[in-house]
């Protein structure tokens, strides 16, 4: 289930809870393609860490299928280290200002 995110306004910055006909209810600036492009964003990373995470399951059940509990264990958490990894640009981004994802 995608997580709901508030982009912040390109023109002022302030998080784009409500859009009322496509405009910052901030500042007044035309945010409609803004918003789209970041859903569409968003979306592509979603569906990339879903195909690399199936894939990384299928590989982990294959290979760690003979191997002890200790063993299996640490090979499911090394690949949920790697999908955390490629997922964290879904909920956290590098934007001016945005520090939590450093």
């Amino acid at each position: 289930m995608p997580v709901q995110t508030y982009p912040p306004c390109p023109g002022c910055g302030e998080k784009l809870i409500r859009k009322p006909a496509g405009r910052c209810p901030h500042c007044g600036a035309d945010v409609a393609q803004f918003v789209s492009d970041e859903r569409d964003r968003e979306t592509r990373i979603e569906q990339v860490v879903a195909i690399v995470s199936t894939i990384l399951v299928v590989t982990v059940m294959i290979l760690g299928g003979g191997l002890g509990i200790f063993e299996g264990v640490l090979m499911y958490a090394a690949a949920g280290v790697f999908v955390w990894y490629l997922a964290k640009g879904t909920f956290w981004s590098k934007r001016s200002g945005d520090t939590r994802g450093d």
